[in-house]
């Protein structure tokens, strides 16, 4: 019996041993299958299969489904958006936005499938052209006819119908902020407005020395400094001046001028005191004293400013030195009835010529204030004409680097880049732009004949 009874403790101990065994095994296995669900959870956090994206903090959905992704040269990842969607999405999180897009031209209005617009309904107009690093953007507060132009760092393409901006087009030209985590596959876009709306909340209740609370100023233009770190602002006890969006309690340029205007083309400051105008650095040094009445900032890249005082004109470079004296009736020329022939600056046409008017007559200066014209001797620059139904005003044909020049008898011809307008004679009584079938040509007419311009100028 004592036999039998040990034999069956020994097995039971065997039993016993196994079942540890066999519960030490799950265990182990349990603690596998949490780790590999675990690491699965974290990979796909941190390694998602979809891209999430947030639009000033409220999650959209299907947003990367428009987008082109290409990898570049270095292997990064390039993202397009397709310009036109891209309005949808923002009034989608808010429908005060009121955003408007259509194919072509904004002025005058055309179908054409190479350009398009964007409207941001009492703000602004941004248009795009298809093979263009450059946006024209119309600032619709303040009524002005002036375009400024935007540099992109890839030119805008087409695919399947559709118009596509890289990151940097749609942040200039929507006022955005846009950023793509890719190894969390996050996009993040924030609109100037909310920006603006944070750093509002953020400056509440801030002093600074005697000056009192900030408000941001309302200027939707200026809230543009923000992108470069700055804020325009007005001081409780009266006066404007800049900030960093780093630091509230330091000032750029104390709040102590009349009005501070931010141009984007530059980062720079127009700051107005006691009824003259001058010009700040985003760091705040002066480079143009307050001595005028107005200033104007000519085209992008070109550091020329349009100054006037007590009603004479002239131009200055950035760093105020005078380019062509403050002593003339008006400096650039009003190209809005030239908008089909794609001239968005008055200032500087052909990228050289300074249009500048005296006692009625037109002369042109270069950029380093050269007179290049022969005197103040033309009645027009451009050619107004209203022929009829597919017929265009013409200013100037880029591609021979000529403009159209007028006499005081109303005839016309061309003058070219260094000055000379005796490559035709001043006989032709219209010049202008005919469309036929979406292809643009140039004509002329003489004593009621017609005649192709471009087979003249060759």
């Amino acid at each position: 019996m004592n036999f039998i009874d040990e034999e069956e403790l020994e097995m039971q101990k065997m039993k016993s041993k196994k079942m540890k065994k066999m519960i030490i095994i799950l265990i182990i296995l349990l603690v596998v299958l949490c780790i590999i669900a675990i690491s699965l959870i974290v990979y796909r956090v941190y390694h998602p299969v979809n891209i999430t994206t947030y639009i000033d903090g409220v999650r959209v959905s299907d947003f990367d489904t428009i987008l082109d992704f290409q990898t570049d040269e270095n292997g990064q990842t390039q993202i397009y958006v397709p310009i036109r969607d891209f309005a949808t999405y923002l009034n989608s999180i808010n429908e005060e936005f009121e955003y408007e897009s259509y194919k072509g031209d904004y002025e005058p209005k055309t179908e054409d499938d190479s350009k398009c617009y964007v409207i941001r309904q009492g703000y602004e107009v941004a248009v795009y052209s298809e093979n263009s690093k450059d946006i024209y953007k119309l600032n619709l507060q303040d009524g002005s006819e002036d375009y400024i132009e935007c540099n992109i760092d890839k030119d805008v393409f087409s695919s399947n119908g559709k118009l596509y901006a890289s990151v940097d087009g749609i942040e200039q030209g929507y006022n955005v902020y846009f950023s793509y985590d890719e190894a969390k596959k996050v996009i993040t876009i924030y609109t100037l407005d909310y920006l603006i709306s944070t750093h509002t909340a953020a400056l509440e209740g801030v002093t600074i020395g005697d000056y009192g609370e900030m408000t941001i100023d309302g200027n939707y233009s200026n809230w543009k400094s923000l992108f470069d770190g700055l804020l325009v602002v007005e001081a409780s006890t009266g006066g404007y001046g800049i900030i960093k969006t780093d630091d509230y309690t330091s000032f750029v340029l104390e709040p102590q001028y009349d009005n501070i205007e931010f141009i984007p083309d530059s980062s720079t400051f127009l700051v107005e005191s006691d009824g003259k105008i001058g010009l700040f650095s985003e760091e705040g040094k002066r480079k143009i004293d307050l001595i005028y009445d107005n200033l104007t900032l000519m085209s992008r890249g070109s550091n020329l400013y349009v100054v006037e005082n007590e009603g004479q004109f002239g131009v200055v470079d950035e760093n105020g030195n005078i380019i062509v004296y403050p002593e003339y009736e008006d400096v650039g020329i009003d190209v809005g009835g030239f908008s089909y022939n794609g001239v968005k600056n008055g200032y500087i046409l052909l990228d050289k010529l300074i249009p500048v008017q005296q006692e009625g007559k037109w002369a042109f200066f270069d950029t380093k204030g050269n007179m290049i014209s022969n005197g103040f001797i033309y009645e027009n620059i451009g050619c107004q004409t209203n022929k009829g139904n597919n017929t265009y005003s013409l200013l100037e044909i880029p591609d021979y680097n000529v403009i159209v020049v007028g006499d005081d008898l109303g005839k016309y011809s061309f003058m070219d880049i260094s000055g000379n307008d005796t490559i035709l004679p001043f006989v032709f009584d219209a010049i202008y732009i005919k469309l036929s079938s979406g292809d643009t040509s140039y004509w002329m007419t003489y004593n009621n004949q017609e005649y192709e311009v471009l087979q003249y100028l060759k």
